[in-house]
């Protein structure tokens, strides 16, 4: 086999390396800090807007929800879960939008958990009809936060 040989100034290369290095870091935290924020916002936006698609609620939930005073929307009973919905930027890489861990119903039910029943598949066999709020969101979002993160490289390049 042929020996190869790479010719070139290696240290200009590390150099500008280097120096994008904490650059890129920045610029992927304000990003990813962003696109959070609008992963949030646009979930938000469903919860109010109801526009998923989801199965209907009962006629006997519907209005054991009307009795007790709740409000119809699918997804909410009170403004518990929407109020908890929070965005986390972790580091220059990392994040996540969802509902704080923890915080509980008045039934001491964890809001997390209502999240995760809810995103289960179609047949499951649960009594509880899917009304997935995370996936949808995201998939319809997916291309915008790829092309910002990907545009991250090359504006610390272009500067």
């Amino acid at each position: 086999m042929a020996e190869r040989s790479l010719t070139g100034d290696w240290d200009a290369l590390k150099r500008v390396l280097d120096q994008a290095s904490p650059k890129i870091r920045s610029e992927s935290r304000k990003v990813i800090g962003r696109q959070l924020k609008m992963i949030e916002r646009k979930v938000l936006k469903h919860m109010d807007s109801q526009d998923l698609n989801w199965t209907k609620l009962s006629d006997p939930y519907a209005a054991r929800k009307a009795r007790l005073d709740l409000s119809p929307d699918i997804l909410r009973s009170s403004n518990k879960m929407y109020e908890n919905i929070n965005t986390r930027v972790l580091n220059a890489f990392e994040g996540g939008v969802g509902v704080i861990r923890g915080v509980k119903t008045k039934n001491g039910i964890e809001l997390t958990s209502i999240g995760l029943i809810h995103e289960q598949p179609n047949d499951d066999g649960k009594k509880i009809p899917p009304r997935k709020l995370w996936k949808p969101t995201f998939e319809e979002i997916r291309d915008d936060v790829t092309a910002e993160l990907k545009g991250i490289v090359i504006e610390v390049f272009k500067k």
